[in-house]
């Protein structure tokens, strides 16, 4: 197969950092009969990259052999489904727009982006819990074998981390920088700088790329209608109004008010947090 054409059409594939919404987004498009969905499927994209210190991919890492390999993979998987187009969200894809655009130069990008603030406080939500034991041991198994060693460390802290209790230090996409957060900030620090860091660099690239939609969270919830179908055309996704009016049903305006009243005072960490709120459009005293 080569390594710049698939049997499938035009992938589409939704970046953005943890806890804003891709996984809402992707079940929404899961319903749509032409569409295999794959949801965080780490393995494939960080294949032969599992060692790195951080989840930072360019351009640069897309080699003949990498690209080949993603792209057989995710075309056996739309393939399996018997469905014509994938549509794919990885939230450590936030760290590697350049790569994914290597890798498919005919892929439909679109970025969403939330107020940080909502994701601090849902990133705690998860910390504390822990991660589903299903999800742990569903990843393991994604992985392939010579790609265990990498992996070993992960695995071991979560399961630990489940069955002791303990919160995770950190969870989610890793920028660079972020192992010397964990040893010298605070929780609330360092999910800060990981919302700054991720969601600034998937922007920037964006922006840079120019042929990337970019969205908000919050208004899918107010405007669901409208922005569903703005997304729709962009991805050129024929018959997509079912998608739409089920969106259109079912989203919950009240969700972007619910998380940002469990986290109201921040302003030790707003010094991290407004200036990237800022890039993004949002205001630190703005009422969603």
């Amino acid at each position: 197969m080569s390594s710049s054409t698939s049997d499938f059409d035009r992938p589409i594939i939704f970046v953005g950092t943890h806890r804003s919404g891709t996984t809402w987004m992707g079940d929404e498009f899961s319903r749509h009969p032409d569409l295999a969905y794959a949801v965080e499927p780490r393995h494939i994209w960080s294949w032969s990259h599992q060692s790195l210190g951080d989840d930072r991919l360019t351009s640069e890492h897309a080699t003949p052999k990498v690209r080949q390999h993603i792209r057989a993979a995710f075309e056996q998987l739309v393939k399996k489904d018997g469905k014509k187009r994938l549509v794919e969200k990885t939230p450590s894809n936030c760290l590697r727009l350049p790569f994914v655009r290597a890798v498919y130069p005919e892929a439909k990008i679109v970025l969403v982006v939330r107020d940080g603030r909502s994701v601090i406080a849902s990133t705690e939500d998860i910390q504390q819990q822990g991660v589903q034991t299903k999800l742990i041991f569903r990843r393991a198994l994604q992985t392939p074998l010579p790609e265990w060693p990498a992996q070993m460390g992960r695995l071991f802290s979560a399961v630990h981390n489940k069955v002791t209790g303990k919160p995770m230090k950190f969870w989610g996409p890793k920028p660079p920088g972020w192992k010397d957060w964990v040893k010298h900030d605070e929780p609330e620090v360092i999910r800060a700088k990981q919302w700054a860091a991720t969601v600034l660099c998937a922007y920037r690239d964006a922006k840079e790329m120019g042929d990337v939609l970019i969205f908000r969270f919050e208004d899918m919830m107010q405007r669901p209608a409208e922005t569903m179908r703005e997304i729709a055309e962009f991805c050129e996704l024929a018959d997509a109004d079912g998608v739409i009016e089920h969106v259109a049903a079912t989203a919950d305006p009240s969700r972007n008010a619910k998380r940002r009243a469990e986290k109201t005072n921040l302003d030790h960490v707003r010094s991290i947090l407004e200036p990237a709120l800022n890039e993004l459009g949002y205001e630190w005293d703005e009422t969603l």
